[in-house]
């Protein structure tokens, strides 16, 4: 009987040992970390604020979140915390997260010399940091190239991206509009997704606890999302 036992409990933590391996993609390998080809500053002449770009696959990607203020509170927001969430003119998060956008606005704010990344662009950088080829033309979570995107457990990358949550305009009901900030970023794309009819365009999402890449759609005159532009090889 005792060995019996033995053999069951070796059983148990062998079945244990496939359904812990078959976890999610985040317990794989991670890739190291890719340096950029180069970097610098550009400064937005129409209110003198200072981004930081990075160069990966020819492209120069900023690593702070947009902050131009296209002056259209249907297009463009700051995030605002939870306990002031009625006010919608505090601006505390504004140094550190930048601005929220729809796609619109996101074009409205768009500075000369750069544009919004399309799906093809963000594919192109998610592989350049170490994603195949197939799980980079995925949908929802894939990869494990988020620690290269931004920053994990104190440990700097050389993207940035913010966790600056988003804005949903139908949520409501005396709960706030803005919703994750700290646990999630999102962040557009100028690409549709013609597999969906209607209006719905590709954006990426990171979380503070994982590292894998979300690649989804949603509509863009609905929500608001932070943005990175980019700026094309010169």
């Amino acid at each position: 009987m005792k060995y019996f036992h033995m053999r069951w409990a070796a059983a148990c933590l062998a079945a244990l040992a496939l359904v812990l391996a078959g976890c999610g993609s985040d317990d794989d390998p991670i890739p190291a970390k890719v340096a950029p080809e180069n970097a610098g500053t550009f400064v937005d002449t129409r209110d003198g604020h200072v981004y930081h770009w990075v160069k990966y696959g020819g492209l120069d990607w900023m690593t702070d979140n947009f902050a131009y203020d296209i002056h259209d509170a249907n297009k463009c927001n700051i995030y605002q915390p939870d306990y002031d969430f009625y006010n919608e003119t505090n601006t505390e998060n504004l140094p550190k997260y930048g601005r929220l956008y729809t796609l619109d606005g996101a074009l409205a704010a768009c500075p000369d010399g750069w544009r919004i990344p399309t799906d093809a662009d963000w594919q192109s950088l998610e592989r350049a940091l170490g994603m195949s080829a197939g799980d980079a033309a995925a949908m929802d979570w894939r990869g494990h190239v988020a620690h290269s995107m931004f920053t994990m457990k104190g440990d700097t990358c050389a993207l940035n991206l913010l966790l600056g949550g988003y804005f949903d305009s139908y949520w409501g009901m005396g709960t706030s509009k803005w919703r994750h900030m700290g646990t999630y970023g999102y962040y557009w794309t100028a690409t549709i997704d013609s597999a969906k009819a209607g209006q719905y365009y590709f954006f990426r999402k990171v979380a503070y606890n994982r590292n894998a890449v979300y690649r989804q759609s949603m509509e863009p005159s609905t929500y608001m999302l932070s943005v990175r532009y980019v700026r094309d090889d010169h």
